[in-house]
């Protein structure tokens, strides 16, 4: 059995220069627009919005989507942020690998 190619980002987890990088992107726009911890996540804890900022935490997607809309910008702008240090998951050779063999017609 193959590996998923999900299992090529181990170091894209909590405290990740990933998440970091991720939290950055967050904080900046939060104090840009002088949004407080606790203003930018309502109703989640100011406490996670920290761990989050401080790349201890990856927020689910909804949580991402939620403090984006709040933050005013689209998920991309945030992910755009962290993108060049994301690696390419999926690739020509992993599909060759995970694709069941053609089927043979007689």
């Amino acid at each position: 059995m193959h590996k998923s190619s999900i299992s090529k980002l181990p170091d894209r987890g909590p405290n990740s220069s990933f998440a970091q990088s991720l939290g950055s992107a967050i904080r900046e726009r939060r104090h840009a627009l002088g949004l407080t911890q606790s203003e930018l996540g309502r109703p989640m804890t100011k406490g996670f919005v920290s761990e989050v900022e401080r790349g201890r935490s990856l927020p689910s997607l909804l949580a991402l989507t939620f403090l984006a809309d709040r933050l005013g910008v689209p998920v991309s702008a945030l992910i755009e942020a962290v993108k060049p240090g994301l690696p390419g998951v999926y690739t020509p050779a992993d599909e060759n690998q995970h694709s069941p063999a053609p089927a043979r017609h007689r």
